[in-house]
């Protein structure tokens, strides 16, 4: 937050991840948009196949200044 991000679903994933998954192991994959507004954390199972949970950080000088907006 001190650097202008605000993240989404994160406190929800670690939660998930750490419950249903917790002796798993996982793979890890980042989107990162064009402008650079948007950072997306994708959490896969070991294999990299099934997605588990994700999470986004939206940078908020960038947005403010007319950067993508988040479609869900």
């Amino acid at each position: 937050m001190k650097i202008g991000l605000t993240t989404l679903g994160l406190d929800e994933t670690v939660e998930i991840l750490g419950t249903r998954h917790r002796d798993e192991q996982l793979s890890t994959g980042n989107i990162v948009a064009a402008d650079r507004s948007w950072f997306f954390t994708l959490y896969f199972d070991a294999t990299g196949t099934e997605p588990w949970r994700a999470a986004a950080s939206q940078n908020e000088r960038l947005s403010r200044r007319g950067g993508q907006k988040l479609q869900l």
